[in-house]
């Protein structure tokens, strides 16, 4: 492998890791409560209240 080759490689798995710690950061934070749940209203919504839905 030449050094252009293996410097591309470097980059690539470095933005992968990146992605891959940013999703786990987000299933974490929102298994714990304490995130979106995905209807666009922000953190503080009241679909977490409601009864009947899953989030």
């Amino acid at each position: 492998m030449t050094k252009s080759t293996l410097l591309q490689t470097i980059v690539v798995f470095g933005i992968l890791a990146i992605a891959l710690l940013y999703v786990l950061w987000r299933v974490v934070k929102t298994a714990r409560g304490k995130g979106d749940c995905g209807c666009g209203c922000g953190k503080n919504c009241q679909c977490k209240k409601k009864t009947g839905k899953e989030f």
